[in-house]
């Protein structure tokens, strides 16, 4: 970078920062108590959570976290091939996996296809490893690594058929949400198209505070709103960090709300990084490597395959 480019690019940068300044300084500027004393009945309700006890964990049944990956190889589409892996795995070690292999190359569908094909396949693998789970072992709660909405977007058949086995079966579900991307809070304060929850609610709770969102009709929540689609939600505060996370669970298991954020809590790290340990266990286990699927395809795939449709122009190069 030239001297010509660096002044630019901070001229730019400055602007910026007085942008981001101007818009979230009164929101971030906001103290706590300024910040729960804001809150209405039409927004939701604040709690303490207290971790469970040795008593309590013994009673709540077997555990199981869920979390799915992919990887992906090639260049520009269709030109590529992805590996989906989900993982099923309780506290007990019982462990299901589910596996998919995808590229565009064979079924010729266009770009946008293919990457809602991509969210279908992740959401998928992570929903056939939890009912796979749930046929095989005996479960009582399942974690899903993220909110419970995108499973009825991007895969409606197979999370009904998940949902409907937690509720005749008495199996309670949860979400637990490291990355919030919701607008909920925001809705109901009337600043929906300003600031998201997670910038709303950054440094406004203590540690174990729970914010119970109130719960709104359907019709006014919008088809595409978590309420739409059978969930009630929180946000809470679970390590020492500012940060906030969230969870979903059915509105059909919500009276056993508390108890799912309590156990995401007790088994949430004070300094890690605001999800259960399980959840990270599940993560690194689940996970195929770049260097795996490299391997997998010089094993598996005539090399002339392999070069011809799933190696960049810029592997090429290095």
């Amino acid at each position: 970078m030239n001297r010509e480019d660096l002044y630019e690019f901070q001229n730019q940068m400055r602007a910026l920062n007085r942008a981001l300044k101007e818009k979230y300084d009164p929101l971030f500027s906001m103290s706590k108590k300024d910040f729960k004393g804001s809150l209405t009945e039409e927004i939701g309700t604040l709690f303490h959570l207290d971790p469970l006890n040795e008593e309590e964990l013994k009673n709540i049944g077997t555990v199981a976290g869920v979390d799915g990956s992919v990887v992906r190889s090639g260049g520009a589409h269709p030109h590529y091939i992805e590996l989906f892996q989900g993982l099923a795995l309780s506290l007990k070690g019982e462990e299901k996996r589910v596996r998919r292999v995808y590229t565009p190359v064979l079924t010729e569908d266009d770009a946008m296809s293919a990457e809602k094909i991509h969210d279908r396949y992740l959401a998928e693998v992570e929903l056939e490893a939890a009912i796979a789970i749930i046929d095989e072992s005996d479960v009582n709660i399942i974690m899903m690594d993220g909110g419970l909405l995108r499973y009825k977007i991007n895969s409606r058949e197979k999370w009904e058929e998940l949902r409907s086995r937690c509720i005749s079966e008495n199996i309670l579900l949860v979400g637990a949400i490291k990355d919030i991307k919701t607008r909920d809070i925001a809705e109901r304060m009337g600043k929906a198209r300003a600031f998201y929850d997670r910038e709303i609610l950054a440094g406004k709770l203590d540690r174990g505070e729970l914010l119970l969102l109130s719960e709104r009709a359907k019709e006014e929540a919008g088809e595409m709103s978590k309420e739409a689609a059978g969930l009630t939600s929180g946000f809470y505060r679970p390590t020492d960090h500012w940060e906030v996370v969230g969870l979903d669970v059915l509105e059909e298991q919500k009276d056993q709300l508390m108890t799912l954020a309590r156990l995401l809590y007790t088994l949430t790290p004070k300094k890690g990084r605001g999800v259960p340990f399980w959840i990270d266990v599940v993560d690194k286990r689940v996970k195929v490597s770049p260097t795996d699927l490299q391997l997998l395809m010089e094993e598996s795939m005539d090399r002339d395959m392999m070069e011809r449709f799933f190696v960049s122009e810029r592997d090429r190069r290095v």
